[in-house]
């Protein structure tokens, strides 16, 4: 008849997730080049487990990396700080101040 299980759209994609360790502060890169901030990490881990006599049992090793650039047209680029902070990277980008014409009065001639 039918499965007694709840239909949902990602099947088996909830359970792929590549960074749920976390990564550490060391392994994240923070550019600017002009207007354009680029942020990008790496992880790796691995675990090895031998027997007594030091032949290897299982030997895993897993990796990881992501890349994401942003247009920072409208903020000071030499004024852009960065914190990490229990896992958390926080990114304090101030806006350009734009300069507004001043009012004046044109005299019809």
């Amino acid at each position: 008849m039918f499965e007694m299980m709840p239909f949902t759209r990602s099947r088996g994609m909830d359970l792929y997730r590549p960074f749920r360790p976390g990564v550490k502060r060391e392994d994240i890169h923070i550019a600017v080049d002009g207007d354009r901030l680029s942020i990008s990490a790496q992880r790796s881990s691995g675990r090895e487990e031998k027997d007594q006599d030091g032949n290897y049992i299982r030997c895993e090793r897993s990796y990881g990396s992501f890349s994401r650039s942003f247009d920072i047209s409208g903020v000071r680029s030499e004024d852009i700080t960065a914190a990490y902070e229990n896992g958390v990277l926080t990114l304090t980008m101030p806006k350009q101040t734009t300069a507004v014409p001043a009012a004046r009065r044109l005299e019809i001639q």
